[in-house]
């Protein structure tokens, strides 16, 4: 068996603070792989036959390996994922933004009607815009995967910067519990931030689904 082992993300885009994590990749070419010889915690484990469906469908994260992924071992000294080359061309931006902008109005939705799982559903209206920013920036084929994306793009989103953090950091307290715990001031602001998201997404959604 082949194995590779790989850093994507963040750390190989020059992202890096405090609550930033390193993103590790093995790319193992039997499916039924060892686990005792994998941290299945630590890394996100692809089959090569997987990555090579991903390639073929032009799938956001074969993008994001294709743009952003740093060789860190190779069992038989090559690259495999240089090797792929170029994904196919993303086709699912309409399907994909859509399925975000969706995300966060029902997210937000249960938010205001009732105020339970304040950081979980402020996490997801964070994942929401930016996968929407991120999306549509591959669908132009100018792909933007930081964080930041939304703020990135063109026409990048125009909110109160404070606001944009309070979600970033919900996003980061959901997934990691990693930082202080959100005020009701921070809720609100956020919350209030809201309509202008939404009025930002709705032109660029119409815009990809023609």
């Amino acid at each position: 068996m082949t194995t590779h082992f790989y850093a994507f993300g963040s750390i190989c885009r020059g992202e890096v603070d405090r609550s930033s994590d390193v993103d590790l990749l093995a790319c193992v070419s039997d499916p039924n792989f060892d686990k005792a010889n994998i941290d299945t915690a630590r890394f996100s484990v692809y089959p090569q036959a997987r990555l090579r469906e991903l390639w073929a469908e032009g799938n956001p994260f074969a993008w994001h390996l294709h743009l952003e992924s740093r060789l860190l071992f190779a069992s038989n000294g090559v690259d495999f994922i240089a090797g792929l080359g170029a994904p196919a061309t993303y086709r699912a931006g309409a399907e994909d933004c859509a399925k975000f902008a969706t995300l966060y109005r029902d997210s937000f939705q249960t938010l205001v009607e009732t105020r339970v799982s304040l950081t979980f559903n402020l996490s997801c209206m964070f994942l929401a815009t930016r996968n929407f920013a991120t999306c549509y920036s591959l669908w132009q084929g100018q792909p933007v995967f930081s964080r930041r994306s939304p703020l990135m793009i063109a026409p990048s989103l125009k909110v109160d910067a404070v606001a944009f953090e309070v979600l970033s950091r919900a996003r980061v307290l959901s997934t990691r519990g990693y930082g202080d715990p959100l005020t009701d001031a921070e809720v609100m602001l956020a919350m209030e931030a809201a309509p202008a998201i939404q009025a930002w997404m709705a032109p660029l959604l119409a815009e990809v689904q023609g």
